[in-house]
């Protein structure tokens, strides 16, 4: 006896099928997708620790370490753009820190030779500007190895975002920063964690949609 069954019934058997393996599988599908954003390259030396702008002092810490490690004699920065009104802030005699000279004041503190940490002077307002300006700086500069330190979720668009800008011109080590918190195993769990997947997979979609399709064409 074959038992067939109506298009609804059908139906409601597939969704709760689909609902059982996306709740079995569920914990495993998200560990794969946290993992997939972290990135980290076989620690050797370089010409260079470069590190990227943004979280502070996950990122600065890790390449302090590597600096005292002698695993390069020097530590790039780069200079984000202004804040809004920052300007304004100056004309009336505050000063606020930026975030470079925040990451060279702490390098230095903690042992680091002003003349071993250098800036870039080019401003930049995201990570595919900041590798543009890196990419001309260190091929000027005559490097050609560096340790790319950044926070841990953002590893992977950072490697693919440097290689596909300096081709095969420049050697990349990716270490994220052990300081940093994200864990790619429960990055669900947190809050600020959730965020930064959510908004690293929309920056990699942006890579892979736009980046690579103007590659192609031109």
């Amino acid at each position: 006896m074959v038992i067939r069954l109506s298009k609804k019934h059908y139906f409601v058997f597939l969704f709760a099928f689909l609902g059982f393996i996306a709740v079995y599988y569920r914990e495993p599908v998200l560990i794969s997708f946290g993992e997939y954003l972290v990135t980290e390259s076989p620690l050797e030396k370089a010409d260079a620790i470069v590190v990227l702008s943004g979280s502070i002092p996950d990122r600065i810490l890790e390449a302090v370490d590597l600096y005292k490690g002698g695993y390069a004699p020097m530590i790039i920065l780069t200079k984000s753009e202004k804040p809004p009104a920052y300007d304004e802030l100056l004309r009336l005699g505050v000063k606020i820190p930026e975030g470079h000279e925040i990451n060279k004041s702490v390098a230095m503190k903690l042992g680091v030779p002003a003349s071993a940490v250098v800036t870039v002077d080019k401003r930049v307002n995201s990570t595919y500007t900041e590798v543009k300006a890196l990419s001309e700086f260190l091929k000027e500069h005559n490097i050609r190895s560096i340790i790319l330190v950044t926070s841990k979720f953002h590893t992977t668009r950072a490697t693919k975002l440097f290689k596909f800008v300096s081709g095969k011109d420049i050697k990349i080590i990716t270490r994220p920063s052990r300081y940093d918190t994200f864990n790619p195993k429960s990055w669900w769990k947190e809050r600020r964690d959730l965020k930064q997947v959510i908004y690293e997979y929309q920056k990699l979609a942006y890579y892979y949609v736009f980046l690579k399709t103007e590659a192609l064409l031109f």
